[in-house]
């Protein structure tokens, strides 16, 4: 695995559920092999202006990610995942989307 992957693992809810999710490598974590992950979600409603990125039919890294539908990179929504629950990977964003995701974030962090 390595930056910009779309990997899937098992997200659990606050009822307990478990429910499989795709996530965005943004980097490794050492010295544990985990990886910093942002969320990917289909709740395009729940945009965040000049933080997230919409990943639309007219976005070229959609199929390329692997995503059945338009989704959003959750930029802020950020987990570190330990590589045993990643359950693989389902794509790719570009390098430049990677970049976006990157300087949005040292953006809203400042």
């Amino acid at each position: 695995m390595k930056a910009g992957d779309v990997v899937r693992w098992t997200f659990v809810q606050g009822d307990g559920q478990r429910k499989m999710r795709p996530a965005i490598i943004i980097g490794s974590v050492p010295p544990f092999n985990d990886w910093l992950v942002c969320a990917v979600s289909t709740q395009l409603q729940r945009t965040v202006k000049d933080l997230d990125i919409l990943l639309d039919a007219k976005h070229p890294d959609l199929a390329r990610a692997g995503l059945r539908e338009p989704s959003l990179i959750r930029v802020a929504q950020l987990t570190t995942l330990p590589d045993k629950v990643i359950q693989g990977s389902i794509g790719e964003i570009s390098p430049a989307t990677l970049r976006t995701i990157k300087e949005r974030l040292r953006d809203w962090l400042r």
